[in-house]
């Protein structure tokens, strides 16, 4: 008679392996959805909360500027930054016509994709800036930045001043009064960003976010994240858009299109 410390050595039978591979492929096939629909919950809260943290930003940012939102997420310490997906969150100032992450209009064709202008000048910095004042822009910038070895701090270049003429034209292309301490303090937050990518000029009615019933979502700023599939539409009820985190009613809402 043979021990299980035979048997052992002796191998698994082809039977037993089959056993075996079948038990783990239940598992997994139990485990594996379970697992992605986690991962997708926390990337939902994840994006929630931070659509919530952007929007008391942009909030104080109005309240401590006369009533005024902010053209850019860069001036309240959130431009470029990225949903869970790795996708820039969209802002869009109904106001002004200013955002970031708006390249899902020009997408979804509510802009035109040959109204982009871009122009470059940036002196010694690596840069590139383009605006336009009668239509839609794509505000865009890099630099390299220089260190001043005798001041300690980093140099001035002429990109610089790119960067502050940009800031002028655009502050004087909005539809409202401007003036220039919003157009040196735009310049500055896309000074300290070094590199960015904003819109203005951009037509507010024609990429305002809309509920299933076509009413707007908001009346102030639109914010939201693309979702998972990195795509959207104007209406929330678009097959698009179900899986986008959005804000609504002016900020009485936060989290998935789909619930709303």
């Amino acid at each position: 008679m043979r021990g299980f410390g035979d048997r052992c050595q002796e191998g698994f039978t082809l039977v037993e392996l089959m056993i075996a591979i079948a038990i783990l492929t239940i598992l997994a096939g139990i485990g594996v959805p379970q697992y992605v629909s986690a991962l997708r919950v926390a990337k939902v809260a994840k994006a929630r909360q931070e659509l919530v943290t952007i929007s008391h930003a942009i909030d104080s940012y109005t309240a401590t500027h006369g009533g005024q939102l902010p053209l850019t997420l860069y001036q309240v310490g959130f431009g470029g930054r990225r949903d869970p997906w790795g996708i820039r969150y969209c802002y869009l100032n109904y106001r002004d016509g200013t955002g970031d992450g708006l390249d899902w209009a020009i997408r979804a064709g509510l802009v035109d994709p040959n109204a982009v202008q871009s122009s470059g000048g940036a002196g010694s910095g690596d840069g590139e800036g383009g605006v336009r004042t009668g239509g839609f822009v794509v505000a865009s910038f890099r630099r390299r930045l220089g260190q001043d070895p005798f001041a300690g701090r980093v140099a001035v270049e002429a990109g610089d001043a790119t960067v502050r003429n940009l800031a002028s034209a655009v502050t004087a292309a909005l539809p409202r009064p401007s003036d220039s301490n919003e157009a040196a303090e735009l310049a500055g937050s896309l000074l300290r960003a070094g590199k960015f990518t904003f819109f203005a000029g951009v037509a507010g009615e024609a990429t305002r976010r809309r509920d299933r019933y076509m009413f707007p979502l908001n009346t102030d700023y639109d914010l939201f994240s693309l979702g998972a599939d990195g795509a959207t539409a104007v209406a929330i009820g678009s097959q698009l858009s179900l899986d986008d985190v959005i804000r609504a009613q002016n900020g009485g809402y936060f989290g998935l299109a789909g619930e709303y």
